[in-house]
């Protein structure tokens, strides 16, 4: 599921393709995302596998849980006697910049910021370095990692790329349908698939894998499968999974999917039926609704007026095209009024 995540969703590719783009022109950058990303080695994997083809000079370095930048790089990427010559007259990304006898210029820092503190302490270090390194010479690198709702402070010569604002609806439906597309159902069941867990889920595209993968559970109860897999099951980076809707939230999610692809499925029908038996129905017209409606055009006439017309002789149809038509009728009248269907109905309106 992370190879069509990571290589097939276009604005996935891309937010990709941009972060590699700027490593290679050795611009240091925040990588900021206010959820978990999903496979989010998979992505570092790429990015790091990107810029290794295009420029093997540099080493990526990985940084974790380091509150104060300059200490731990004057400890982790100085020789003892370089240590020995930082004065704190001196701020240490003014110390670090005008020295060229350090190993930090030649690696990309990938650091992984866990708290707010450490962020502006990390961004105020790169920014300083960024500006006190003379043009021209080999420089550092830093890929500052967040993961909150609040963004990363905006600091001169660190660009920020947001994963919230590369990835929308329009991402999570193409993963849903990418993945759904191998799945042994009819079109309609996969294209509902795709807008129920694109809908249900959002966000959490791990979570919507591992839905997509028990699929059959899926549409037939939802809510039932969440709970297991939140129960029973953890991300690639082995954190739990966490989803917050409502059951009133969830019901509107699996009604939005149904109106988007089933009222479609039963409009085709209803208009089918209408030109299969044109004749009698337009011999039968003008007809009157319950509510005054008058219908003088055969193809304007709902599937309430046509029960009646067969209930009152206007119509006639064998005990299988009725009971269809009511089955039609029905679902239509559910969907129109908030409601919706069960998978065992869903699955009679395409038999």
């Amino acid at each position: 599921m992370e190879r069509i995540w990571w290589e097939k969703v276009p604005n996935a590719l891309s937010f990709v393709s941009d972060i590699t783009e700027s490593l290679l022109e050795e611009k240091s950058i925040v990588l900021q995302s206010s959820a978990v990303i999903p496979w989010r080695s998979s992505m570092e994997s790429a990015i790091k596998n990107n810029v290794k083809q295009q420029n093997s000079s540099k080493r990526f370095e990985s940084v974790r849980d380091v509150e104060e930048p300059g200490e731990y790089i004057l400890k982790e990427y100085c020789k003892p006697e370089k240590r020995a010559m930082y004065r704190p007259s001196k701020t240490y990304a003014d110390f670090f910049a005008n020295s060229d006898d350090i190993v930090l210029h030649s690696c990309y820092l990938w650091v992984r910021v866990h708290s707010r503190s450490a962020l502006e302490a990390w961004t105020r270090f790169v920014s300083e370095y960024v500006k006190k390194r003379k043009k021209g010479k080999e420089a550092a690198v830093f890929i500052l990692e967040w993961h909150s709702g609040n963004n990363a402070p905006a600091k001169k010569g660190i660009k920020i790329y947001s994963f919230d604002d590369y990835i929308g609806e329009y991402d999570r439906i193409v993963f849903s349908t990418l993945a759904s597309s191998s799945i042994k159902e009819k079109t309609f069941i996969k294209n509902y698939l795709a807008e129920l867990a694109a809908g249900v889920i959002e966000n959490d595209m791990e979570l919507c894998a591992e839905c997509l993968a028990r699929y059959d559970r899926f549409l037939a109860d939802p809510a039932g499968l969440i709970i297991e897999i939140l129960r029973d099951c953890v991300r690639s980076d082995g954190t739990e999974f966490t989803f917050a809707k409502t059951p009133k939230s969830m019901a509107h999610c699996i009604w939005l999917a149904q109106i988007r692809t089933i009222y479609s499925v039963i409009e085709e029908f209803r208009e089918s039926f209408v030109k299969r038996h044109s004749a009698a129905i337009q011999a039968a017209l003008p007809i009157q609704s319950a509510y005054g409606e008058e219908y003088t055009d055969f193809r304007d006439v709902e599937l309430g007026i046509l029960v009646f017309m067969v209930k009152n002789d206007k119509l006639c149809l064998n005990s299988s095209e009725y009971a269809q038509l009511k089955k039609y009728r029905e679902a239509r009248n559910r969907l129109s009024h908030l409601s919706t269907l069960n998978f065992d109905e869903i699955q009679q309106l395409c038999m």
